[in-house]
């Protein structure tokens, strides 16, 4: 009896000892961790993001990508485009939709919270009030960008180093991937009269592209009309305003080449810079596994697809400067001491944009964002 109940007990033993191992093995399968948070510009989305889900090598992710612009001026857009398809493996299944057909520019940030697209491109000048932290601040007139680039690469910097302005997109379900620019904005008149200073805007009708200018054309009795840019061409035609402030590239985009006669440029300080910001939505980002993820941040940033798409702009920037010579337009380069006159009277719509924000938000972010721009250009510029 006793050798049958130690018999019973062995294997009692030895079934436990079994389960043991099996679970034991078990524990050594680690769960994911959650994905980077914070501002790293190459993988990180910013926040607490969910940790992703395990690779699926055979599973394919359809991407939607709205461009606000024409495929025809865009070809390194495309090309880009293509390469995040090409990096995936196929993974990622690119189609590219031209004009605002998928998403008109003035709903883009509900569109993107709605999932409308993937992916696209928000121009920072028509969206100062409802994402200033990241697309005021740079814009401020005279606020000394230079290098259009580099002027993107401060943006990033300044992405990582404030979570307040990702949080800011992240209320579209934005994550911004980074920026290309549009180049340094200048005034166009289709008079040939030069301008050199503020007093010469005097009469004028001005499409300024953004309500900074208006103190300056009010102060020096110059009115400042607003038209979409699909309108420009008419309006400047039909002589209802005598000129606009944009990008040279603006020029070519729209066709206003042979109605402006005379541009007033800005030397290294430049009027104004713009960006279009690269924008994921964060929802089908949260979807992808790890991998893939990557690829994005690759594509976009990392392997430098924002200076391969600033190709596009640069060349439509610097060829209407040549058309412009070739016609022999009036282009005036101004001297820095003429600068300064027209950074002066500019100067207190900083202060004015900054304190908007500041009331807006109940905080001081803004301010510190600013401080911080203006060190790394001192840093780099001098100024």
């Amino acid at each position: 009896m006793k050798k049958k109940l130690y018999l019973v007990l062995a294997l009692v033993v030895a079934v436990s000892l079994v389960f043991a191992a099996c679970n034991s093995g078990g524990n050594n399968t680690t769960t994911p961790p959650p994905a980077s948070g914070g501002g790293g510009s190459s993988s990180s989305g910013g926040g607490s993001t969910p940790a992703p889900p395990p690779a699926d090598t055979g599973k394919k992710y359809q991407v939607d990508i709205s461009m606000t612009h024409g495929e025809p001026v865009s070809p390194n857009w495309l090309d880009v485009a293509m390469q995040l398809q090409e990096m995936s493996g196929g993974r990622l299944e690119v189609t590219v939709f031209w004009s605002g057909s998928l998403l008109p520019m003035v709903e883009i940030p509900r569109g993107m919270q709605n999932g409308a697209a993937t992916f696209t491109n928000l121009p920072s000048s028509n969206f100062h009030d409802v994402v200033p932290l990241n697309t005021r601040i740079l814009s401020l007139p005279f606020f000394g960008m230079q290098n259009p680039v580099e002027s993107c690469e401060i943006y990033m910097q300044l992405l990582d180093e404030f979570p307040q302005m990702r949080e800011e997109m992240a209320q579209f379900r934005i994550l911004p991937l980074g920026a290309t620019p549009l180049g340094m904005y200048s005034f166009h008149f289709t008079d040939p009269k030069p301008v050199h200073k503020p007093e010469d805007l005097k009469g004028k009708s001005i499409i300024p592209y953004s309500t900074a200018f208006l103190p300056l054309l009010e102060a020096n009795n110059a009115a400042g009309d607003y038209f979409p840019p699909a309108q420009a061409y008419e309006s400047l035609e039909k002589g209802v305003v005598d000129g606009y402030i944009n990008s040279w590239a603006f020029a070519g985009w729209f066709g206003l080449t042979d109605l402006v006669r005379s541009h007033t440029n800005f030397g290294e300080f430049q009027a104004y810079q713009e960006f279009n910001i690269f924008c994921l939505n964060m929802d089908f980002y949260e979807s992808l596994p790890e991998d893939l993820r990557q690829v994005w941040h690759d594509a976009y940033w990392n392997n430098g697809g924002y200076k391969q798409i600033w190709q596009d702009t640069s060349k439509l920037y610097y060829g209407e400067i040549d058309k412009a010579k070739a016609k022999n337009d009036t282009i005036v380069d101004l001297t820095p001491e003429e600068i300064a006159v027209w950074r002066e009277i500019l100067a207190p719509e900083h202060r004015k944009a900054l304190d908007k924000i500041n009331a807006a938000r109940g905080d001081k972010v803004a301010d510190q964002i600013y401080d911080r721009a203006r060190e790394i250009l001192k840093q780099k510029y001098g100024v």
